[in-house]
């Protein structure tokens, strides 16, 4: 709660300085400031908001700050004034220009006074303040020719002095800078222009002005133009063979060139294939454009030049909006976030050797330094100190610094103000990768739209153009970098925005509109997110949905006439239209894209009819026992419907709820598809099929016993058995924190929240509620769907031990648990076979595990550390002897003793097969 209330300050106190600067109550440096000294907790500004209720909260503020910053002041001392500092008619300058004895000021109090005068002056400068006036100036210049007079045996002494005081704070500056340049390249996504972003983006991730490229076969690109015109190229052609691919700067042999583009101070070249780029500097500024064969960054320069060729070229001939190539804008921005780390480097190294010698190394040099010159003399060797400095990165890079010493305060500082910062810029460039895959997520969805607003409450990231619906529904209006209240016209939207500060992270209307997500990071705000899902791109008007309906009943006729007349299309492309009602019995083809190569795979669904599934299954014997083995019939289909309908037999429900088989039918079809079309190793219907049986041989033991049949009413058990089954339909092959890191469209939908386990029982419940799957018509589907939930959540790993601890405190009375035992304890059934079976399904699973390794690799998520390297058989064998050891084995003993060790057999399983896992690894070991 204390949390959701600062939040709310946060939020209102900027939103009241924004105000007041827009009012013109307080100035640019004015609102800076008292944002400065809200995010440093300034102890005056909380005492402020404290009373920010207050009617006259606002004139308190802008009486503050006028108060307090109202002119730049600067400490006196008995003996140092003001005016002697600032004016050369002091008489300070006729007196003693040493430290006499006379002076009442020691030599530390001076250069704090130095010290102090530079901060005053420096933070003037960075604010670009009204107050750095041409009064000032000439003040500043007396002080320079005072400065120079009395240090007459060395003049640049004491510019020196205030020089070396400044590194450290210029690397902190400098570390600033350079996050704002590379912060915010997503933004540009909501800009219009696809040309006005790629100046932009050049501008941003570059540091130049303006670029040209030639195309041989459009002619020539002028940024400042943003037009191509045609160039004879006999004029300029040995001017563009001397282009390289590697960047260059433009130098006066290229004469022609030079020429072309003598308005800039700075010119680099670069050759891709038939493309010649230029990217300008009016005037010469740090960029990565130097550092490209240094830093191996020539890549990234490359990837960021062909997007400007095709997205310019593209925009010639068709209305191209950035949204629709934002992942690849987004792709080139991050990769220049992680380049920038290099700049950053390289300003430190320039900024050291102003002061030290600095020598470097790398991985590439084997070791031996590379010496830096430096424009400070070497010191000697009784002076020397050696300091080293590692930046961490693919190629490590070191750096030793001659004459830093740790034991002076100065140079200890610059020394943590380097390590400390590059730790952050390392931090920033991983929280980069990660905000990418949120904005990829939005970018590409059809069905949902994101406004992100900044920690001032100004739009940062729009997802796409806001739909007319979605505009008048909320009264939204697109404005470029606008404030969320110029932007959101609605009141009641506005008013859950607070309402969600006061009470809590997430809040999800009543129609499911939107949602609402705070940011903060290490309990300060740093914006918030509106996501708007489908529901506002489905109309509502009953009309429109009326139309629609008979539009697809007359298609549904057209087809299923079609099919009948002209029986050679049935295995043609057109069977992907005739609806499933109208399908004969047999095969049908559904295809999908294959997440592996990316070709089109074909799945065979079976459908079965009820004269088929009554029939015997093959393994009817063993329906009662756990002897049933799954794989025996995994590449039988009907087979394997066989035994669900046999399961549903033996417990009399197809009797008792009077099931339409027909139906029954047609759902465990569609439900094999469901499971079935992502081809997973382990989550499929074998899975399901096993579960469920598992859940039915566990849940007959237990009715066995008098003491507990009591509990099991038949819509309990109708749930049990059917929720089994049901409860890993439509499996992505990834765990939960996959989806989550990922910002799945699943994990969006349920917060976080036991994520399959909601999706799959929503789909599964959804297959139910269409009319030709619903075979529970006699059923009270919201009880029933109610413990079909319940059983199904229970499967969630994170519910392990919640689950554990309320099943053996309180067993004997809450058949909820009871039930979310069975189900959770059956959903290891393949880990409580005998050995060589247990073995199957653990490699399968782990198949699963290292193909998400590899995709959160790809995708630059965080890596689950038990998922590397499973493809080793000692690392497998680790992973499993733990899993099964404090994870499957007191799961079953824990049940087994519940009910009076019918379970032993499984226990006896799991031992053996820890064994084995054990003795593998024994092997693997030896073998090494």
């Amino acid at each position: 709660m204390q949390i959701s209330q600062n939040l709310r300050r946060c939020i209102t106190f900027h939103k009241v300085v924004q105000q007041l600067y827009e009012q013109g109550e307080i100035n640019f440096k004015e609102k800076n400031k008292l944002k400065t000294e809200f995010n440093t907790n300034n102890e005056d500004i909380l005492y402020l908001i404290e009373d920010m209720e207050k009617e006259d909260f606002k004139q308190q503020l802008v009486e503050y700050i006028k108060s307090k910053h109202q002119s730049l002041k600067i400490p006196n001392s008995p003996g140092l004034r003001r005016k002697s500092l600032l004016s050369e008619s002091s008489p300070t300058i006729g007196r003693k220009s040493g430290f006499s004895k006379e002076s009442k000021i020691t030599e530390d109090e001076l250069i704090d006074h130095i010290t102090k005068l530079r901060e005053a002056l420096f933070e003037v400068y960075q604010s670009r303040s009204s107050a750095f006036t041409f009064l000032v100036q000439d003040h500043l210049k007396s002080l320079s020719q005072f400065i120079s007079k009395i240090s007459s045996k060395s003049p640049q002494a004491s510019l020196n002095l205030l020089q070396e005081q400044n590194i450290a704070e210029e690397i902190e500056q400098y570390y600033k800078q350079l996050k704002n340049q590379f912060l915010n390249t997503h933004s540009l996504l909501i800009n219009d222009n696809i040309v006005s972003v790629t100046s932009k983006l050049v501008q941003n991730l570059l540091n130049c002005d303006e670029f040209t490229f030639i195309n041989p076969q459009y002619g020539i690109f002028d940024s400042t133009k943003n037009s191509f015109n045609n160039i004879e190229s006999d004029d300029y052609l040995q001017d563009l063979i001397s282009v390289t691919t590697n960047v260059n700067l433009l130098t006066e042999n290229q004469s022609k060139l030079s020429q072309m583009f003598s308005q800039y101070s700075r010119t680099y070249t670069l050759r891709i294939q038939d493309e010649c780029f230029f990217y300008h500097q009016r005037q010469v500024r740090d960029t990565l454009l130097n550092l490209t064969l240094e830093y191996k960054c020539l890549n990234e320069v490359q990837i960021l030049s062909k997007l400007i060729s095709k997205a310019t070229i593209e925009a010639r001939v068709q209305l191209i909006s950035p949204i629709q190539i934002g992942n690849m804008i987004i792709d080139v921005g991050v990769e220049f976030v992680r380049c920038s780390k290099y700049l950053f480097i390289n300003q430190i190294v320039n900024l050291l050797r102003t002061k030290y010698t600095i020598e470097r190394t790398d991985a590439e040099s084997q070791g031996s330094f590379g010496s830096v010159s430096s424009t400070n003399l070497s010191p000697t060797s009784k002076q020397a100190k050696i300091t080293k400095i590692q930046f961490k990165d693919i190629l490590p890079i070191e750096i030793t610094i001659i004459g830093l010493n740790l034991n002076k305060k100065d140079d200890l500082q610059i020394y943590k103000t380097i390590t400390n910062l590059y730790t952050k810029y390392l931090k920033f460039i991983e929280l980069s990768y990660d905000r990418i895959i949120f904005y990829k997520y939005f970018i590409k969805s059809k069905d949902s739209i994101m406004l992100e607003f900044d920690k001032e409450g100004k739009l940062a990231f729009l997802s796409r153009p806001i739909p007319p619906s979605l505009s008048r529904e909320f009264q939204l209006s697109y404005c470029p970098r606008g404030h969320y209240y110029q932007i959101i016209k609605n009141e009641m939207l506005l008013k859950v925005i607070e309402q969600h500060l006061e009470n809590k992270w997430n809040i999800q209307c009543t129609d499911q509109l939107y949602e609402i997500f705070m940011k903060a990071r290490n309990k300060k705000f740093k914006g918030f997110a509106i996501i708007f899902s489908e529901g506002f791109l489905q109309t509502r008007s009953l009309e429109t949905e009326t139309k629609k309906i008979k539009l697809r009943q007359e298609a549904t006729q057209y087809l299923s006439n079609l099919e009948q007349n002209n029986p050679e299309i049935k295995d043609t492309i057109l069977s992907f239209y005739i609806p499933s009602q109208v399908q004969v019995p047999g095969i049908i083809h559904k295809k999908k894209k294959s997440m592996i190569n990316g070709l089109i795979d074909t799945i065979q669904i079976n459908l079965i009819d009820v004269e088929s599934i009554e029939k015997e299954a093959i393994c009817i014997d063993q329906i009662d026992s756990f002897d049933f083995n799954i794989f025996k019939i995994e590449n039988n289909s009907i087979e394997k419907q066989r035994i669900v309908y046999q399961i549903l037999n033996r417990n009399n429900f197809i009797e008792i709820f009077e099931i339409d088989k027909t139906r029954l039918c047609e759902f465990l079809g569609e439900l094999e598809y469901r499971y079935n079309k992502r081809r997973n190793p382990f989550h499929n219907y074998n899975h399901g099929v096993n579960v469920m049986h598992s859940c039915h041989v566990i849940m007959n033991k237990m009715i066995n016993q008098p003491q507990y049949k009591v509990l099991f009413d038949q819509l309990t058990k109708l749930s049990l058995i059917l929720s089994g089954l049901c409860h890993d339909v439509g499996h992505t092959g990834r765990t939960n924190i996959f989806e989550i890191n990922n910002f799945s469209e699943k994990a969006i939908r349920y917060h976080d929240k036991n994520v399959l386990e909601q999706y799959h029982a929503a789909t599964a419940l959804k297959l139910l509620l269409k009319e030709r799957m619903n075979f529970l018509k006699n059923v009270d589907f919201r009880q029933f769907r109610e413990k079909f939930i319940q059983n199904i959540i229970f499967t969630d790993k994170q519910e392990h031990f919640n689950l554990l601890k309320f099943f053996e405190a309180n067993n004997e009375k809450d058949i909820k648990i009871i039930t979310g035992m069975i189900i959770h304890t059956s959903d290891f059934a393949g880990a409580s076979a005998k050995w060589p079976i247990s073995k199957q399904w653990s490699l399968r699973v782990n198949q699963e595990f290292q193909a998400q390794f590899e995709e959160e690799g790809r995708l630059g998520l965080p890596q689950q550390p038990f998922m590397k390297d499973l493809q080793k058989i000692s690392v497998l064998s680790k992973s499993e002897i733990g899993f099964y050891k404090f994870f499957v084995r007191p799961l079953y003993v824990s049940l087994s003793k519940f009910m009076d060790h019918q379970l032993q057999d499984r226990i006896d399983n799991i031992d053996e097969t820890i064994i084995e896992w054990d003795s593998l690894a024994s092997q693997e070991n030896q073998q090494q």
